[in-house]
């Protein structure tokens, strides 16, 4: 009976062992940094024995590899200019068979494509320097939610590729020269935003062939044969761009119900070219159109548009010119929204501020001394509502000023003329004239004497 016990005994013992044995959950291992060349002597050996989180860090130096990475992670190197990845001219330098991944300050050079993503989604590429590769600096291909960032891309036969199907991705803030094509989006590429990017001396500065639905704002595009090129390619908007001293501002072969507008076309030997193409070349009044360079009208009513249209074939014409270039700058976030506030000027416009404690939005803006000068601003709404109640008012010089001003659904115009020197604008609060002026004279005069005092104090000699 004894012996039968001490069986039982050691028989349930043995299975509580067990038990305790399969319910021991692994402990999840914390990302780690592996380092080149410290830990393995090339970066794909690295990428190869990374886990999906970790970073792989790149000591300086250049390593000649084709570097695939096909795993989640971080891949950084010490510095863009000197952490140098180098393909000798042989296949991709860098390509990307993995979602999230993150490529940052590196040189990459002298393959047939600098990075090339391919099916990966949530994708980070910045501050890169990507260059003399065969064909392009970066292609995107059937990729969706990348940003690709804060990289120089030159000398390359194109420059940033976006290839059949790749959807929701943000090229931005890069510098790409000396490319066939500087961006390309072909193939279906849609909802694509390029923004902020410096594309100069390129054959094609932008390319968009059979794309749709496309943003391209706020770049300068400068130095090419071709500036914007687009073919087959519909919906897609064009905005806010710098467009100067290119042969071909833009060249449409095909294409229809694309928007044109707020941008700065300057100097190009040929602005605009149409084959058989309907698009949209304003924002209605009175947000307007775009600046020409070559546009002859007047704008007799004051209000920052050409009273004439600016036409550019018999199915084109910008109904809205734009009487100056249009500048823009960042006003910040709003509701979780970012916003722009424009000014349309013949001046030389700096020192753009917008101060939510103050309630203030400032700038100045100078010019040739005894020319006429004028700025329209434009506000968005929700700004004015917020900074202002809707009543504000202008400071010339410190000084309260006649203004025009008008609102639409979307944005309030502030237009303002004087003669050119350098002069300070000051938006604010509105409060009655018995307690601004008063009180902006005290803070004058406050900061006068201030100044003068500083001025007059000299350090003591020991």
């Amino acid at each position: 009976m004894k012996k039968l016990f001490s069986t039982i005994l050691l028989t349930l013992l043995l299975l509580s062992v067990l038990s305790l044995a399969f319910n021991i959950q692994p402990v999840k291992a914390e990302p780690t940094t592996i380092v080149v060349p410290d830990d393995y002597p090339t970066i794909q050996e690295a990428i190869n024995a990374a886990d999906p989180g970790d970073t792989v860090y790149v000591y300086n130096g250049t390593y000649y590899e084709n570097v695939v990475v096909n795993k989640t992670l971080h891949l950084v190197g010490e510095n863009r200019e000197n952490a140098i990845i180098d393909a000798r001219g042989i296949g991709d330098v860098l390509r990307i068979e993995a979602d999230n991944v993150t490529v940052s300050d590196f040189t990459i050079r002298y393959g047939d494509n600098g990075i090339y993503l391919s099916g990966s989604h949530g994708s980070t590429i910045c501050n890169n320097n990507i260059t003399k590769n065969r064909y392009s600096g970066i292609t995107v291909y059937s990729s969706t939610g990348n940003n690709i960032e804060w990289n120089i891309i030159g000398d390359n036969h194109d420059g940033i590729n976006l290839a059949n199907l790749a959807k929701d991705n943000t090229i931005q803030e890069n510098t790409v020269t000396n490319n066939g094509i500087g961006i390309y989006l072909r193939g279906q590429c849609g909802n694509n935003s390029v923004q902020g990017n410096i594309v100069q001396n390129n054959q094609f500065a932008i390319y968009i062939h059979f794309s749709n639905g496309n943003n391209i704002t706020d770049n300068v595009l400068t130095n090419s044969e071709y500036c914007i090129y687009i073919t087959s390619s519909t919906e897609n908007e064009i905005c806010s761009n710098v467009i100067a001293n290119n042969h071909w501002g833009i060249y449409f072969d095909g294409g229809n119900d694309n928007k044109i507008y707020h941008n700065n076309f300057i100097d190009n030997l040929i602005q605009a070219h149409i084959s058989i193409s309907f698009n949209i070349w304003d924002d209605s009044y009175p947000s307007g159109g775009n600046f020409w360079s070559n546009y002859t009208g007047v704008d007799a009513d004051a209000d920052g548009i050409g009273d004439t249209q600016h036409t550019i074939d018999e199915n084109n014409a910008d109904r809205y010119p734009l009487i100056a270039p249009n500048t823009v700058f960042d006003a910040g976030t709003w509701d979780e929204t970012a916003y722009h506030v424009n000014l349309i000027t013949n001046s030389t416009a700096s020192n753009f501020q917008l101060n939510t404690t103050q309630k203030t939005i400032s700038f100045n803006v100078t010019g040739t001394k005894g020319t006429a000068g004028f700025c329209r601003v434009t506000i968005p709404n929700i700004i004015v509502q917020d900074l202002w109640q809707g009543n504000y008012t202008v400071l010339f010089n410190g000084e309260s000023c006649p203004f025009r001003n008008w609102t639409d659904a979307t944005n309030t115009y502030i237009y303002i003329n004087y003669t050119h020197s350098e002069h300070e604008i000051i938006i604010i609060p509105e409060f009655p004239s018995t307690i601004i002026l008063p009180l902006f004279t005290l803070t004058t005069l406050i900061a006068t004497v201030l100044l003068k005092k500083k001025r007059k104090t000299k350090p003591q000699l020991p």
